[in-house]
C-alpha cells in the first residue's frame, strides 16, 4: 500500500511537471511596472503600448504603477520578482539613471536585468514660457550669464532633466537656481506659469504645450535635430560637448527570463508597433524616434554604452543626488 502511494506520488508530480512544461505563455495577465504616477506621459504611452501589444502576444498587460524615489522603487521591485515573465519593467532607462547616480541602488545593472527590447525614444527640449524675452538659445545663454542668473525647474534632483540644466549651464559657465518639481509635467507648468525660466522635459510633454502655445522649445537634447522640429538647435550645437539626453520606452524583466518567453514578448511589442501606422504617426508627432529593437540580444548590447553616456552626464553636469 506504502509503495502505491508513493509510485501515485510520482506519477503526480511528474504530471504536474509536463503541465508546467506545456503552459502556454502567458496563461494570465502580465504585470507591467511603471516607475510614475498615473497620469504622467510615461504612463500614458505605457497603457497605449501594451494595450496594442497584448493582441499579438496572446495575452493582457494589467499596468501597475509604482511611483516614489524618481522610479527606484519600481526598478527595485522587478528586480526582485521571479523571473517567469509575469512582472516586466518599463522604461529601462530609469533603471540606468539610478544604476549610475545611486552608490547602491539595490541592484546591479547588468547582473538583475533581462533586456527585452527598446521601443522609441524621446529627446528632452528646453522649453521656456511663450512669453519670456529669452526668443532662443543665443539670448537664454547671455542671460544666465548675468547675475544672478537664472531659474531652472525638473522633474526631480537627479533626473536626465536636472543634469541636462546643470550641464548646460556649467559648459557655458554660467550659475543657475535648481527648483525640483514632483515630475516633468509639474516642472513644465512651473515654466508656464513663470515660476522658473526654463526647464528642459522630454519631447512628448513639451510638444504638445508649445502647440497649445504654453511654452516655447529652443533646443532639444537629442543626438540629431528632431525630424518635428527642423529648425531648432540640439544641445550638443549650442553647448558642444554635452551627450544626448533622452527617455527610451523600453521593456526589460528581471535577471534569468526564460530566452523563449523574452523573444516572444520582443515579438508582441515589434508586431504592435509595425503593424500601427496610427500609434506610430502618434510617436512621431510628439518627437518620439522608433527604435525598435532587433532583439533581445541587441537591446542588451546597447546597455553599456547608454551607461556611459549617463556617467558622461553626471560627469559634466556635476549634479548628485542629495
Amino acid at each position: 500500500m506504502q509503495r502505491r502511494m508513493v509510485l501515485t506520488g510520482m506519477v503526480a508530480l511528474a504530471a504536474a511537471r509536463i503541465a508546467r512544461a506545456q503552459e502556454v505563455y502567458p496563461s494570465r495577465p502580465v504585470r507591467m511596472v511603471v516607475p510614475f504616477a498615473p497620469g504622467a506621459s510615461s504612463d500614458t504611452l505605457a497603457r497605449l503600448i501594451t494595450a496594442k501589444a497584448g493582441g499579438p502576444l496572446g495575452g493582457s498587460f494589467v499596468v501597475e504603477n509604482r511611483a516614489g524615489a524618481g522610479g527606484l522603487i519600481a526598478a527595485q521591485a522587478v528586480a526582485r520578482a521571479a523571473p517567469d515573465g509575469y512582472t516586466l519593467l518599463w522604461g529601462g532607462g530609469t533603471a540606468v539613471t539610478h544604476a549610475v547616480m545611486q552608490a547602491n541602488p539595490g541592484y546591479d545593472i547588468f547582473r538583475d536585468f533581462t533586456p527585452v527590447t527598446e521601443i522609441a525614444e524621446n529627446p528632452a527640449v528646453l522649453g521656456v514660457r511663450t512669453a519670456s524675452p529669452l526668443r532662443d538659445m543665443a539670448g537664454l545663454i547671455e542671460a544666465a550669464k548675468r547675475p544672478p542668473g537664472l531659474r531652472y525647474g525638473s522633474g526631480g534632483v537627479g533626473t536626465p532633466a536636472h543634469m541636462a540644466a546643470a550641464a548646460l549651464l556649467k559648459v557655458i559657465g554660467a550659475e543657475g537656481t535648481h527648483v525640483p518639481y514632483r515630475g516633468a509635467n509639474q516642472a513644465t507648468l512651473a515654466v508656464e506659469q513663470g515660476e522658473v525660466d526654463f526647464a528642459f522635459a522630454i519631447s512628448n510633454i513639451a510638444l504638445p504645450r508649445q502647440q497649445q502655445g504654453a511654452v516655447r522649445v529652443l533646443c532639444t537634447a537629442g543626438s540629431r535635430r528632431m525630424t518635428a522640429l527642423p529648425q531648432v538647435p540640439t544641445l550638443a550645437e549650442v553647448a558642444p560637448g554635452i551627450p544626448a539626453v533622452t527617455s527610451t520606452s523600453s521593456v526589460v524583466g528581471p535577471a534569468g527570463l526564460p530566452p523563449e518567453v523574452t523573444a516572444k514578448l520582443h515579438a508582441a511589442f515589434r508586431d504592435a508597433v509595425q503593424g500601427d501606422p496610427t500609434l506610430r504617426a502618434s510617436l512621431e508627432a510628439e518627437g518620439g524616434e522608433i527604435i525598435l529593437s532587433e532583439s533581445p540580444a541587441a537591446y542588451a548590447a546597447a546597455w553599456p554604452a547608454e551607461v556611459q553616456r549617463l556617467r558622461d552626464l553626471v560627469r559634466i553636469s556635476g549634479a548628485t543626488i542629495e
